[in-house]
């Protein structure tokens, strides 16, 4: 059956925003940085690649294409290159690739923005991956602390409603979420289990991870990443690459 939904989640994507750790946020300013580079050469890998959907690697260069992200209140996300962006775990750094994602900013009262994309697709089910993999450059100690957040379709529309007065809380959706706290120097891989996320807002959707697309439902629509000071004015510096779904034994 096909998901009349899509097509209008679509077009309202960057409309779209879910609270962060302090309740903060709220829709896209209109004047919020969201500085793409312009598209590489090199191809970007994003999607399937044996038992990993790799949701973006940055390779394009940019936030638009293949896969487009929309950003909020921070005031540097931006594709960059990773010329200067060196050290950590070495296998890690020699998968970075030519590009990663900037996220940078300072906070106010502990909350300095995102960003966040819509991950589904008809066909595309997400349900036989169990964790999530990114890469992550630190500054060392005071980089800040990354919330990832993943949605999923319980209402079977293929789209998160959300309520501006409750600071774009998901209304019929469920919100799972993981805390990422940057403390170290260079890259860094982090891999979280789906059943370490938590039930961020229980009691709204059915409290349990619906990511197979199944009786109408899109399974999982989308992740945001939430940036945190590590004080209530820090700055927020920190890049993200290779953020990829998988399969963890």
């Amino acid at each position: 059956m096909k998901k009349i939904g899509l097509t209008l989640f679509l077009l309202a994507s960057l409309g779209l925003l879910v609270s962060s750790a302090m309740a903060m946020g709220g829709a896209p300013d209109t004047n919020t940085t969201n500085n793409s580079s312009p598209t590489s050469d090199k191809t970007a890998t994003v999607g399937q690649a044996g038992d990993k959907y790799v949701i973006d690697d940055f390779e394009s260069g940019s936030l638009r294409a293949p896969r487009e992200w929309w950003t909020f209140d921070i005031q540097t996300a931006k594709a960059v290159s990773n010329d200067t962006y060196t050290g950590g775990e070495r296998e890690v750094a020699g998968q970075a690739g030519k590009y990663s994602l900037l996220l940078k900013g300072n906070a106010k009262n502990w909350y300095s923005g995102g960003c966040g994309t819509y991950l589904a697709k008809e066909n595309l089910d997400f349900a036989k991956y169990n964790a999530l993999s990114v890469d992550i450059y630190g500054n060392g100690p005071g980089s800040g602390t990354i919330k990832i957040e993943l949605l999923d379709d319980d209402n079977n529309n293929w789209q998160v409603e959300q309520d501006p007065a409750k600071s774009y809380a998901p209304i019929y959706d469920d919100k799972y979420v993981t805390d990422i706290r940057v403390d170290w120097q260079g890259w860094k891989r982090v891999v979280i289990a789906f059943d370490d996320f938590v039930d961020d807002n229980p009691g709204v959707g059915d409290d349990v991870f619906n990511f197979k697309q199944a009786s109408g439902s899109g399974g999982l629509l989308q992740l945001q990443v939430i940036c945190l000071g590590s004080k209530g004015d820090a700055l927020v510096n920190l890049n993200l690459d290779n953020i990829v779904l998988i399969v963890e034994d």
